[in-house]
Protein backbone atom coordinates (compact mmCIF):
# COMPACT_ATOMS: atom_id res chain seq x y z
CA UNK A 1 0.00 0.00 0.00
CA UNK A 2 1.28 3.31 -0.77
CA UNK A 3 -0.09 7.14 -1.12
CA UNK A 4 0.72 10.55 -2.21
CA UNK A 5 1.16 13.38 -0.36
CA UNK A 6 0.13 16.30 -2.49
CA UNK A 7 2.21 19.72 -2.24
CA UNK A 8 0.08 22.48 -1.91
CA UNK A 9 -3.16 20.59 -0.89
CA UNK A 10 -4.63 21.13 2.17
CA UNK A 11 -4.87 18.60 4.79
CA UNK A 12 -8.20 18.22 6.00
CA UNK A 13 -7.32 18.21 10.07
CA UNK A 14 -11.13 19.32 10.48
CA UNK A 15 -12.50 15.93 9.53
CA UNK A 16 -11.17 14.27 12.23
CA UNK A 17 -14.04 15.80 14.14
CA UNK A 18 -11.69 15.48 17.47
CA UNK A 19 -11.90 18.01 20.49
CA UNK A 20 -8.59 18.92 22.07
CA UNK A 21 -9.57 20.63 25.27
CA UNK A 22 -6.21 22.06 26.10
CA UNK A 23 -3.87 23.70 23.87
CA UNK A 24 -0.79 21.98 24.63
CA UNK A 25 -2.65 18.70 22.98
CA UNK A 26 -3.11 20.63 19.83
CA UNK A 27 0.23 21.40 19.32
CA UNK A 28 1.35 18.69 19.88
CA UNK A 29 -0.70 16.98 17.44
CA UNK A 30 -0.14 19.63 14.74
CA UNK A 31 3.60 19.01 15.28
CA UNK A 32 3.19 15.47 15.02
CA UNK A 33 1.21 15.50 11.50
CA UNK A 34 3.95 18.20 10.10
CA UNK A 35 6.75 15.52 10.94
CA UNK A 36 4.53 12.71 9.37
CA UNK A 37 4.12 14.83 6.05
CA UNK A 38 7.59 15.60 5.82
CA UNK A 39 8.68 11.71 6.13
CA UNK A 40 6.61 10.73 3.66
CA UNK A 41 7.12 13.21 1.18
CA UNK A 42 10.99 12.18 1.15
CA UNK A 43 10.31 8.19 0.68
CA UNK A 44 8.13 9.78 -2.41
CA UNK A 45 10.46 11.47 -3.80
CA UNK A 46 13.65 9.04 -2.96
CA UNK A 47 11.61 6.51 -4.51
CA UNK A 48 10.30 8.48 -7.50
CA UNK A 49 14.26 9.29 -8.58
CA UNK A 50 15.56 5.57 -7.62
CA UNK A 51 12.60 4.70 -10.88
CA UNK A 52 14.41 7.30 -13.08
CA UNK A 53 16.25 5.49 -16.07
CA UNK A 54 20.07 6.72 -16.76
CA UNK A 55 21.65 9.00 -19.40
CA UNK A 56 22.68 6.09 -21.21
CA UNK A 57 22.20 2.76 -19.88
CA UNK A 58 18.30 0.88 -18.89
CA UNK A 59 20.38 -1.81 -16.84
CA UNK A 60 18.25 -3.32 -13.80
CA UNK A 61 19.09 -3.69 -10.68
CA UNK A 62 21.77 -6.43 -9.92
CA UNK A 63 19.01 -9.07 -8.87
CA UNK A 64 17.06 -9.30 -12.15
CA UNK A 65 18.39 -11.81 -14.35
CA UNK A 66 21.56 -11.16 -16.44
CA UNK A 67 19.89 -12.06 -19.56
CA UNK A 68 17.33 -8.71 -19.04
CA UNK A 69 20.09 -6.20 -18.57
CA UNK A 70 19.55 -3.87 -21.13
CA UNK A 71 22.09 -1.33 -22.66
CA UNK A 72 20.90 1.76 -24.89
CA UNK A 73 23.66 3.70 -27.35
CA UNK A 74 23.24 6.65 -29.30
CA UNK A 75 25.33 6.78 -32.05
CA UNK A 76 27.06 10.49 -33.41
CA UNK A 77 25.05 12.31 -35.73
CA UNK A 78 27.39 13.41 -38.74
CA UNK A 79 26.90 16.48 -40.87
CA UNK A 80 28.97 14.90 -44.12
CA UNK A 81 27.47 14.48 -47.81
CA UNK A 82 26.37 11.35 -48.13
CA UNK A 83 26.97 9.59 -51.34
CA UNK A 84 23.38 7.40 -51.41
CA UNK A 85 21.27 5.90 -54.57
CA UNK A 86 18.35 8.00 -55.95
CA UNK A 87 19.41 10.95 -54.38
CA UNK A 88 21.56 14.20 -55.40
CA UNK A 89 22.90 15.30 -58.47
CA UNK A 90 22.73 13.31 -61.80
CA UNK A 91 25.18 11.94 -64.04
CA UNK A 92 24.09 13.44 -67.49
CA UNK A 93 24.39 11.08 -70.48
CA UNK A 94 28.04 9.96 -68.29
CA UNK A 95 28.89 14.18 -69.50
CA UNK A 96 29.28 13.92 -72.87
CA UNK A 97 27.87 17.08 -73.37
CA UNK A 98 30.66 18.99 -71.29
CA UNK A 99 34.44 18.36 -70.51
CA UNK A 100 35.37 15.78 -67.83
CA UNK A 101 34.14 16.90 -64.92
CA UNK A 102 36.79 17.02 -61.35
CA UNK A 103 34.73 16.55 -57.72
CA UNK A 104 35.08 19.99 -57.56
CA UNK A 105 33.82 21.29 -60.33
CA UNK A 106 30.58 18.52 -59.94
CA UNK A 107 29.25 16.64 -57.34
CA UNK A 108 29.65 12.50 -57.05
CA UNK A 109 26.46 11.24 -58.90
CA UNK A 110 24.74 8.33 -57.63
CA UNK A 111 21.88 8.27 -60.34
CA UNK A 112 23.08 8.23 -64.38
CA UNK A 113 20.50 10.16 -66.22
CA UNK A 114 19.59 9.24 -70.00
CA UNK A 115 17.17 9.85 -72.59
CA UNK A 116 16.99 7.95 -75.83
CA UNK A 117 14.40 8.50 -78.86
CA UNK A 118 12.30 5.74 -79.45
CA UNK A 119 14.21 5.45 -82.73
CA UNK A 120 17.13 4.21 -81.34
CA UNK A 121 15.16 1.89 -78.92
CA UNK A 122 13.35 0.05 -81.59
CA UNK A 123 15.41 0.50 -84.93
CA UNK A 124 13.17 -1.72 -86.80
CA UNK A 125 9.40 -3.00 -85.96
CA UNK A 126 9.58 -5.19 -82.73
CA UNK A 127 13.53 -5.17 -82.88
CA UNK A 128 14.01 -3.79 -79.86
CA UNK A 129 17.65 -2.37 -78.97
CA UNK A 130 18.27 -3.77 -75.27
CA UNK A 131 21.44 -3.82 -75.63
CA UNK A 132 21.91 -0.09 -75.65
CA UNK A 133 20.43 -0.15 -72.60
CA UNK A 134 22.25 -2.86 -70.70
CA UNK A 135 25.65 -1.69 -71.61
CA UNK A 136 25.03 2.17 -70.27
CA UNK A 137 23.56 0.08 -67.23
CA UNK A 138 26.94 -1.84 -66.63
CA UNK A 139 28.71 1.21 -67.26
CA UNK A 140 26.53 3.03 -64.43
CA UNK A 141 27.02 0.00 -62.13
CA UNK A 142 30.88 0.71 -62.81
CA UNK A 143 30.46 4.01 -61.21
CA UNK A 144 27.80 3.13 -58.24
CA UNK A 145 25.30 4.66 -59.99
CA UNK A 146 22.27 3.74 -61.38
CA UNK A 147 20.46 4.45 -64.41
CA UNK A 148 17.18 6.35 -64.65
CA UNK A 149 15.69 7.03 -68.35
CA UNK A 150 13.24 8.79 -70.85
CA UNK A 151 12.45 7.86 -74.36
CA UNK A 152 11.33 10.43 -76.54
CA UNK A 153 9.43 10.33 -79.89
CA UNK A 154 9.40 13.81 -81.17
CA UNK A 155 13.19 15.08 -80.90
CA UNK A 156 16.03 14.70 -83.72
CA UNK A 157 13.25 12.26 -85.38
CA UNK A 158 12.75 10.80 -82.75
CA UNK A 159 10.05 8.19 -83.73
CA UNK A 160 11.50 5.07 -85.92
CA UNK A 161 10.88 6.03 -89.70
CA UNK A 162 9.35 2.25 -89.91
CA UNK A 163 6.41 3.87 -87.58
CA UNK A 164 5.66 6.46 -89.64
CA UNK A 165 5.95 4.57 -92.66
CA UNK A 166 2.77 2.93 -91.36
CA UNK A 167 0.73 6.59 -92.24
CA UNK A 168 1.51 8.40 -89.08
CA UNK A 169 1.28 12.11 -89.95
CA UNK A 170 4.13 14.08 -88.16
CA UNK A 171 5.43 17.80 -88.29
CA UNK A 172 9.02 18.31 -89.52
CA UNK A 173 10.85 20.69 -87.85
CA UNK A 174 14.66 22.26 -88.18
CA UNK A 175 15.98 19.32 -85.66
CA UNK A 176 12.44 17.49 -84.64
CA UNK A 177 9.67 15.52 -85.52
CA UNK A 178 6.02 15.96 -83.96
CA UNK A 179 4.10 13.20 -84.22
CA UNK A 180 0.50 12.46 -84.38
CA UNK A 181 0.06 11.05 -81.15
CA UNK A 182 -3.64 9.83 -81.38
CA UNK A 183 -2.77 7.91 -84.76
CA UNK A 184 -4.44 4.45 -84.41
CA UNK A 185 -0.99 2.48 -85.16
CA UNK A 186 1.19 4.96 -83.37
CA UNK A 187 -0.70 4.55 -80.20
CA UNK A 188 -0.54 0.49 -80.64
CA UNK A 189 2.98 0.61 -81.53
CA UNK A 190 3.75 2.85 -78.46
CA UNK A 191 2.09 1.09 -75.77
CA UNK A 192 4.19 -2.27 -77.95
CA UNK A 193 7.47 -0.30 -76.97
CA UNK A 194 6.15 0.43 -73.16
CA UNK A 195 5.42 -3.17 -72.33
CA UNK A 196 8.75 -5.02 -73.81
CA UNK A 197 10.82 -2.29 -71.56
CA UNK A 198 9.01 -2.93 -69.01
CA UNK A 199 8.88 -6.65 -68.79
CA UNK A 200 12.84 -6.28 -69.59
CA UNK A 201 13.25 -3.40 -66.78
CA UNK A 202 10.62 -3.15 -64.39
CA UNK A 203 11.67 -3.61 -60.83
CA UNK A 204 15.35 -4.05 -61.39
CA UNK A 205 17.44 -2.64 -58.89
CA UNK A 206 19.66 -0.95 -61.75
CA UNK A 207 17.08 1.23 -62.36
CA UNK A 208 16.40 4.38 -60.37
CA UNK A 209 13.37 5.76 -61.76
CA UNK A 210 11.72 6.14 -65.26
CA UNK A 211 10.27 9.17 -66.56
CA UNK A 212 7.24 9.10 -67.80
CA UNK A 213 7.71 11.21 -70.77
CA UNK A 214 7.34 9.52 -73.86
CA UNK A 215 5.07 12.78 -75.49
CA UNK A 216 5.88 15.85 -76.46
CA UNK A 217 8.94 17.86 -77.74
CA UNK A 218 11.74 16.73 -75.94
CA UNK A 219 9.70 13.67 -74.07
CA UNK A 220 8.44 16.98 -71.90
CA UNK A 221 4.72 16.82 -72.80
CA UNK A 222 4.50 20.41 -74.38
CA UNK A 223 4.55 21.90 -77.98
CA UNK A 224 7.49 24.11 -77.70
CA UNK A 225 9.59 22.54 -80.18
CA UNK A 226 6.38 23.49 -82.57
CA UNK A 227 7.53 27.25 -83.81
CA UNK A 228 4.71 28.60 -86.03
CA UNK A 229 3.04 25.29 -86.23
CA UNK A 230 1.39 25.59 -82.82
CA UNK A 231 -2.16 25.02 -84.58
CA UNK A 232 -1.03 21.51 -86.42
CA UNK A 233 0.77 20.45 -82.82
CA UNK A 234 -1.97 21.06 -80.88
CA UNK A 235 -3.89 18.77 -83.26
CA UNK A 236 -1.41 16.30 -82.60
CA UNK A 237 -1.07 16.58 -79.21
CA UNK A 238 -2.58 13.32 -77.48
CA UNK A 239 -6.16 14.14 -76.08
CA UNK A 240 -7.36 13.52 -72.50
CA UNK A 241 -7.92 10.08 -73.03
CA UNK A 242 -4.94 9.33 -74.90
CA UNK A 243 -2.76 11.05 -72.19
CA UNK A 244 -4.80 8.65 -69.91
CA UNK A 245 -4.04 5.48 -71.51
CA UNK A 246 -0.12 6.52 -71.86
CA UNK A 247 0.14 6.93 -67.89
CA UNK A 248 -1.55 3.80 -67.66
CA UNK A 249 0.62 1.42 -69.56
CA UNK A 250 3.66 3.08 -67.61
CA UNK A 251 1.86 2.12 -64.48
CA UNK A 252 0.85 -1.29 -65.52
CA UNK A 253 3.91 -2.35 -67.30
CA UNK A 254 6.79 -0.40 -64.55
CA UNK A 255 5.44 -2.05 -61.40
CA UNK A 256 7.63 -1.85 -58.26
CA UNK A 257 9.63 0.84 -60.26
CA UNK A 258 9.36 4.64 -59.13
CA UNK A 259 8.22 6.63 -61.77
CA UNK A 260 7.77 10.47 -62.20
CA UNK A 261 5.49 12.39 -64.41
CA UNK A 262 6.74 15.50 -66.52
CA UNK A 263 4.71 18.58 -65.62
CA UNK A 264 2.64 19.41 -68.32
CA UNK A 265 1.44 15.95 -68.35
CA UNK A 266 -1.15 14.57 -66.57
CA UNK A 267 0.24 15.41 -63.35
CA UNK A 268 -2.89 15.19 -61.03
CA UNK A 269 -3.85 11.79 -62.35
CA UNK A 270 -0.57 10.34 -62.49
CA UNK A 271 0.81 11.49 -58.72
CA UNK A 272 -2.69 10.12 -57.43
CA UNK A 273 -1.70 6.76 -58.76
CA UNK A 274 1.60 6.65 -57.15
CA UNK A 275 4.25 8.55 -59.32
CA UNK A 276 6.10 11.42 -58.45
CA UNK A 277 6.71 13.92 -60.52
CA UNK A 278 8.96 16.29 -62.13
CA UNK A 279 10.09 19.84 -64.03
CA UNK A 280 12.71 20.33 -66.47
CA UNK A 281 13.60 24.36 -65.73
CA UNK A 282 14.29 24.15 -62.26
CA UNK A 283 15.94 27.58 -61.50
CA UNK A 284 14.27 29.74 -63.96
CA UNK A 285 13.77 32.93 -62.30
CA UNK A 286 13.68 35.14 -65.54
CA UNK A 287 15.81 32.72 -68.25
CA UNK A 288 13.76 33.55 -70.82
CA UNK A 289 11.63 36.24 -70.19
CA UNK A 290 11.26 38.86 -67.10
CA UNK A 291 7.20 38.50 -67.31
CA UNK A 292 7.11 34.93 -66.72
CA UNK A 293 8.82 31.78 -65.36
CA UNK A 294 9.01 28.25 -64.56
CA UNK A 295 9.15 28.78 -60.89
CA UNK A 296 7.05 30.93 -59.42
CA UNK A 297 4.34 30.48 -62.77
CA UNK A 298 4.58 27.10 -63.55
CA UNK A 299 5.44 24.39 -60.18
CA UNK A 300 4.21 26.79 -57.66
CA UNK A 301 0.66 27.03 -59.09
CA UNK A 302 0.34 23.26 -59.04
CA UNK A 303 1.62 23.14 -55.87
CA UNK A 304 -1.22 24.67 -54.80
CA UNK A 305 -3.23 21.23 -55.03
CA UNK A 306 -2.79 18.72 -52.05
CA UNK A 307 -3.01 15.79 -54.21
CA UNK A 308 1.08 17.33 -55.97
CA UNK A 309 1.84 18.94 -52.89
CA UNK A 310 1.92 15.48 -51.18
CA UNK A 311 3.64 13.26 -54.31
CA UNK A 312 6.51 13.54 -52.80
CA UNK A 313 5.69 10.95 -50.04
CA UNK A 314 4.90 8.26 -52.65
CA UNK A 315 7.12 8.73 -55.28
CA UNK A 316 10.28 11.18 -55.75
CA UNK A 317 10.23 14.65 -57.03
CA UNK A 318 13.08 15.06 -59.76
CA UNK A 319 14.36 18.47 -61.52
CA UNK A 320 16.77 19.29 -64.38
CA UNK A 321 18.23 22.55 -64.19
CA UNK A 322 17.21 25.43 -66.96
CA UNK A 323 20.14 26.37 -68.86
CA UNK A 324 22.99 25.38 -66.75
CA UNK A 325 23.97 26.38 -63.21
CA UNK A 326 26.41 29.33 -64.81
CA UNK A 327 23.81 30.48 -66.87
CA UNK A 328 22.11 31.31 -63.27
CA UNK A 329 25.17 32.89 -61.99
CA UNK A 330 25.81 34.86 -64.92
CA UNK A 331 21.99 36.61 -64.98
CA UNK A 332 22.41 37.07 -61.08
CA UNK A 333 19.98 34.66 -60.47
CA UNK A 334 19.20 34.03 -56.37
CA UNK A 335 21.07 30.99 -55.64
CA UNK A 336 19.82 30.93 -51.52
CA UNK A 337 16.04 31.22 -53.34
CA UNK A 338 16.53 28.28 -55.54
CA UNK A 339 17.74 25.95 -53.17
CA UNK A 340 15.40 26.75 -50.78
CA UNK A 341 12.69 26.26 -52.94
CA UNK A 342 13.90 22.54 -54.26
CA UNK A 343 14.24 21.61 -50.59
CA UNK A 344 10.67 22.83 -49.94
CA UNK A 345 9.39 20.77 -53.27
CA UNK A 346 10.85 17.82 -51.59
CA UNK A 347 13.65 17.19 -54.09
CA UNK A 348 15.54 13.68 -54.49
CA UNK A 349 17.59 14.23 -57.54
CA UNK A 350 18.29 17.35 -60.02
CA UNK A 351 19.77 16.89 -63.43
CA UNK A 352 22.19 19.86 -63.37
CA UNK A 353 23.38 18.41 -66.67
CA UNK A 354 27.06 17.68 -65.32
CA UNK A 355 27.75 21.48 -66.14
CA UNK A 356 30.21 23.07 -63.55
CA UNK A 357 28.77 24.52 -60.56
CA UNK A 358 29.94 27.91 -60.22
CA UNK A 359 32.97 28.14 -57.49
CA UNK A 360 31.48 30.99 -55.69
CA UNK A 361 28.05 28.87 -55.22
CA UNK A 362 30.06 25.54 -54.14
CA UNK A 363 29.76 25.80 -50.24
CA UNK A 364 25.93 26.66 -50.49
CA UNK A 365 25.68 23.47 -53.15
CA UNK A 366 27.30 21.31 -50.84
CA UNK A 367 25.13 22.37 -48.13
CA UNK A 368 22.05 21.35 -50.12
CA UNK A 369 23.44 18.43 -50.59
CA UNK A 370 23.34 17.23 -46.67
CA UNK A 371 19.48 18.19 -46.68
CA UNK A 372 17.72 16.58 -50.87
CA UNK A 373 16.64 13.56 -50.72
CA UNK A 374 16.37 11.30 -47.22
CA UNK A 375 18.87 11.67 -44.61
CA UNK A 376 18.98 8.93 -41.79
CA UNK A 377 19.56 8.68 -38.21
CA UNK A 378 19.94 6.41 -35.53
CA UNK A 379 19.06 8.13 -32.48
CA UNK A 380 18.76 5.74 -30.01
CA UNK A 381 19.04 1.80 -29.93
CA UNK A 382 18.68 -1.16 -26.52
CA UNK A 383 19.15 -4.09 -26.64
CA UNK A 384 20.17 -6.69 -23.56
CA UNK A 385 23.18 -6.82 -22.61
CA UNK A 386 23.86 -10.30 -22.45
CA UNK A 387 22.26 -13.35 -23.79
CA UNK A 388 22.97 -17.15 -24.39
CA UNK A 389 23.02 -18.93 -27.78
CA UNK A 390 18.87 -19.93 -28.78
CA UNK A 391 17.22 -17.21 -27.01
CA UNK A 392 15.42 -14.59 -28.05
CA UNK A 393 17.40 -10.82 -28.78
CA UNK A 394 15.40 -7.74 -28.87
CA UNK A 395 15.87 -4.49 -30.11
CA UNK A 396 14.40 -1.05 -29.83
CA UNK A 397 15.71 1.70 -32.09
CA UNK A 398 14.90 5.03 -32.51
CA UNK A 399 15.49 6.96 -35.94
CA UNK A 400 14.95 10.07 -37.54
CA UNK A 401 14.77 10.87 -41.13
CA UNK A 402 16.51 14.64 -41.38
CA UNK A 403 16.16 15.02 -45.39
CA UNK A 404 12.96 16.05 -47.22
CA UNK A 405 12.21 13.26 -49.00
CA UNK A 406 11.65 9.55 -47.85
CA UNK A 407 13.53 6.21 -49.28
CA UNK A 408 11.33 4.68 -52.24
CA UNK A 409 12.74 1.57 -52.53
CA UNK A 410 11.79 -1.58 -50.02
CA UNK A 411 15.33 -1.45 -48.53
CA UNK A 412 15.60 -3.71 -45.31
CA UNK A 413 16.94 -2.26 -41.98
CA UNK A 414 19.33 -5.03 -40.82
CA UNK A 415 21.25 -6.36 -37.67
CA UNK A 416 24.19 -8.63 -37.47
CA UNK A 417 26.57 -9.54 -34.33
CA UNK A 418 30.19 -9.98 -35.54
CA UNK A 419 33.35 -11.51 -33.40
CA UNK A 420 36.66 -10.50 -32.80
CA UNK A 421 37.85 -12.06 -36.22
CA UNK A 422 35.47 -10.15 -38.02
CA UNK A 423 33.17 -13.21 -38.64
CA UNK A 424 29.29 -12.99 -39.30
CA UNK A 425 27.58 -15.09 -36.69
CA UNK A 426 24.50 -14.35 -37.28
CA UNK A 427 22.40 -11.46 -39.09
CA UNK A 428 18.37 -10.48 -39.09
CA UNK A 429 16.01 -8.26 -41.04
CA UNK A 430 14.09 -5.61 -39.42
CA UNK A 431 10.33 -5.68 -39.97
CA UNK A 432 10.59 -1.61 -40.54
CA UNK A 433 9.69 -0.51 -44.15
CA UNK A 434 11.58 2.59 -44.45
CA UNK A 435 9.56 4.11 -47.05
CA UNK A 436 7.69 4.86 -44.28
CA UNK A 437 10.10 6.98 -42.98
CA UNK A 438 8.80 11.09 -43.66
CA UNK A 439 11.08 13.53 -42.24
CA UNK A 440 10.54 15.67 -39.28
CA UNK A 441 9.35 12.64 -37.68
CA UNK A 442 10.67 10.14 -35.34
CA UNK A 443 10.08 6.40 -35.70
CA UNK A 444 10.47 3.93 -32.83
CA UNK A 445 11.25 0.56 -33.94
CA UNK A 446 11.00 -2.88 -31.96
CA UNK A 447 12.38 -5.96 -33.34
CA UNK A 448 12.76 -9.26 -32.26
CA UNK A 449 15.41 -12.05 -33.46
CA UNK A 450 16.74 -15.38 -32.30
CA UNK A 451 19.96 -16.47 -31.72
CA UNK A 452 21.29 -19.50 -33.17
CA UNK A 453 22.17 -21.81 -31.25
CA UNK A 454 25.92 -22.78 -32.38
CA UNK A 455 26.76 -18.98 -31.53
CA UNK A 456 29.90 -19.92 -29.18
CA UNK A 457 30.17 -17.96 -26.20
CA UNK A 458 32.16 -15.01 -25.87
CA UNK A 459 31.70 -10.70 -26.74
CA UNK A 460 30.30 -9.98 -30.55
CA UNK A 461 30.14 -6.60 -32.22
CA UNK A 462 26.37 -5.67 -33.21
CA UNK A 463 26.47 -3.69 -36.37
CA UNK A 464 23.23 -2.02 -38.06
CA UNK A 465 22.69 -1.28 -41.73
CA UNK A 466 20.59 -1.03 -44.37
CA UNK A 467 20.32 -3.39 -47.09
CA UNK A 468 19.95 -3.83 -51.23
CA UNK A 469 16.96 -5.49 -51.67
CA UNK A 470 18.20 -8.81 -51.97
CA UNK A 471 19.60 -8.55 -48.26
CA UNK A 472 23.25 -9.20 -49.50
CA UNK A 473 24.79 -6.92 -48.99
CA UNK A 474 24.76 -2.96 -47.08
CA UNK A 475 23.97 -0.69 -49.51
CA UNK A 476 23.41 3.26 -47.97
CA UNK A 477 25.20 6.00 -45.75
CA UNK A 478 23.59 6.56 -42.44
CA UNK A 479 24.21 10.11 -41.16
CA UNK A 480 26.23 8.79 -38.23
CA UNK A 481 29.98 7.79 -36.99
CA UNK A 482 31.43 4.42 -37.48
CA UNK A 483 31.05 3.15 -41.04
CA UNK A 484 32.71 0.43 -42.24
CA UNK A 485 33.89 -0.04 -45.75
CA UNK A 486 31.42 -2.50 -46.16
CA UNK A 487 28.74 0.34 -45.42
CA UNK A 488 27.91 -1.36 -41.75
CA UNK A 489 27.71 0.71 -38.82
CA UNK A 490 29.35 -1.04 -35.67
CA UNK A 491 26.93 0.58 -32.75
CA UNK A 492 27.01 -1.38 -29.49
CA UNK A 493 28.36 -5.02 -28.07
CA UNK A 494 26.34 -8.01 -26.68
CA UNK A 495 28.26 -10.82 -24.30
CA UNK A 496 27.11 -14.39 -25.30
CA UNK A 497 27.31 -16.52 -22.37
CA UNK A 498 27.13 -20.50 -21.87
Amino acid sequence: MSFVLHPFRRFPVQRFAIRYEQEASLILLTKTLILAMIVASEVSCASARSSLPTEDSHAQADSEPIAQRTVTVHPQEIDEILSNPGMGFADFHFGQFSHPLTREEYPRSTVAYFRWSWAALEPAEGAYNFDLVDRVIEQAKAKGETLAFRIVSGYKRGSPQWLLDKGVAFIPGTDDIFPDYNNPAFLDYHEKLIRAFGARYAGSPDIDHIDIGSVGCWGEWNTACCEGQEAQCKRFFPTDESQIKITDWYLNYFPNTPLVMLHGGPLKYAVSRGTGWRGDCFGDYGYFTPDWNHMEHAYAPVLQDPVIANAWKKGPVEFEVCGVMQDWYDKGFDIDLILKRGLEWHMSVLNAKSSPVPVAWRSRVDEFLKKMGYRLVLRELSHQAQATAGTTLSFRSRWENVGVAPIYRPWPMAYRLRNESDHVVAQWTSKADLRQWLPAERYEIEDTARLPEHVPAGSYQLDVAVLEEDGHSALIELAIAGKRRDRWYPVSTITIRE
